[in-house]
């Protein structure tokens, strides 16, 4: 009986003897944890200064976009951007808002509202008391584009409206402590006229002696002023003029075609589209600073990265040569360094993150709190837009692959013998 060739002790589908085994994944992570851990000083020291870096970053884009915001969001507050104001300060072509004008207006494809409003001067009296204010003459139309802040009585500006609302500082002037206790009385006024209030009167005329009762009170604590109904100063004083108007265009009109077809007939406008634009340039100029700073920030914080992973090479030189003499590939060493770098670079971006943005609310609530004690409203000026945060993202892939490539191409190049002679 002839004897068999003894068979290997090899299974089907186990490695061939001699194979070069691949290193898994979690043994690559399980290394690349570790070493961080030997060398937490260092380890903390490069990602704290990747979290500041990007910490202040994120505090200073955090107060700024705020900032921004809250400043567009206070000049839209009472600003619609439909509305379009209209003036006569062109002194190259002086113009009138007369009832022809305004009928011009009125026919421009778009537009929905035209309202008129008249400034001039005068004196009020109630009693004993008397003081200089302003007058104002406004139509339904112009109130309803410019609503006054009440806080007594009602405010109709309307055809059969014969009421005047003053402010509560009129009214602490005319001796009513309680401004609100001035409505339904009767003030005596001398209201001027002029050229730009009337069409016949060349120049300053007072009309003095006239009363009038109060309908409501404004929250005005700082000018004395009074808001006539435009109807009633012209059929009292024949006023057919105005210096300011307003338009309300229809929803999805052209705003810029109204603007010119207004200009055309020889006025000036203004829209708080101007505003806002003046604004977001003011800011763009702040953010261009804000992008320079942190990039130079950003800079710093990679120098230090990159000069921790190089260090982290020459201290286990050594030990990327035991590694490969066990049968790590290259890849493996370089999927070693990769992850040191980004684990870095992940645990400093986030915690920079949620730094710089903890920091700039704190700084919030400071102001708001300072605020409610002034009586003020509450105030919020911190913001992160959207594509920051994928920004910060793209910049901690950049970092990671960035401060981590040329360390980890040396380690995964370097030759196993070479390796084991360094000391």
């Amino acid at each position: 009986m002839k004897r068999g060739i003894p068979k290997t002790g090899r299974k089907a589908g186990s490695p061939k003897e001699g194979a070069v085994l691949k290193m898994r994944l979690s043994s690559i992570l399980l290394i690349g944890y570790r070493n961080l851990l030997i060398n937490k000083f260092r380890s903390l020291m490069t990602i704290g200064g990747v979290a500041v870096g990007i910490g202040i970053v994120t505090f200073l884009i955090s107060l700024g976009f705020g900032f921004q915001e809250m400043v567009v969001r206070e000049v839209t507050k009472d600003n619609p951007p439909d509305i379009v104001e209209v003036s006569n300060s062109n002194l190259d072509n002086f113009v009138s808002l007369d009832d022809a004008t305004i009928g011009r207006i009125r026919d421009i494809g778009g537009v929905t509202q035209v309202g008129r409003s008249i400034n001039t001067g005068g004196k009020f009296a109630e009693g004993d008391s008397q003081t200089d204010g302003a007058m104002y003459g406004q139509d339904a139309e112009f109130a309803a584009m410019s609503p006054l802040k009440m806080i007594a009585g009602n405010a109709d500006f309307g055809e059969g409206s014969d009421k005047v609302v003053v402010s509560s500082r009129l009214a602490e002037l005319l001796g009513f402590p309680d401004p609100t206790s001035i409505v339904g009385k009767t003030v005596t006024y001398d209201i001027i006229l002029s050229s730009e209030t009337n069409a016949e009167v060349k120049g300053d005329t007072v009309r003095p002696g006239n009363a009038i009762e109060v309908g409501g009170v404004l929250d005005d604590r700082d000018k004395a002023l009074a808001y006539f109904p435009y109807p009633l100063l012209a059929r009292e004083f024949g006023v057919d003029l105005a210096q300011q108007g307003k338009v309300k265009a229809a929803e999805g009109a052209a705003i810029a075609d109204i603007r010119t077809q207004i200009e055309n007939l020889g006025f000036v406008t203004e829209n708080v589209g101007d505003i806002v634009g003046d604004i977001d340039g003011f800011f763009l100029v702040i953010k261009v600073v804000l992008v320079v700073f942190g990039s130079i920030i950003m800079s710093i914080s990679a120098m230090g990265m990159l000069n921790t992973l190089s260090v982290s090479l020459l201290q286990r030189t050594k030990e990327v040569g035991i590694l490969k003499a066990l049968g790590a590939k290259r890849d493996d060493i370089f999927k070693m360094f990769i992850f040191e770098a980004a684990i870095i670079s992940s645990i400093g971006g986030l915690a920079g993150l949620l730094g710089g943005y903890g920091a700039a609310k704190a700084v919030n609530v400071l102001f708001d709190t300072f605020a409610a004690r002034q009586g003020s409203g509450s105030i919020s000026f911190v913001s992160i837009p959207g594509y920051f945060l994928l920004a910060i993202v793209g910049f901690v892939i950049f970092l990671a692959l960035a401060t981590g490539l040329m360390p980890a191409r040396r380690a995964s190049q370097t030759h196993a013998l070479e390796a084991l002679r360094y000391e």
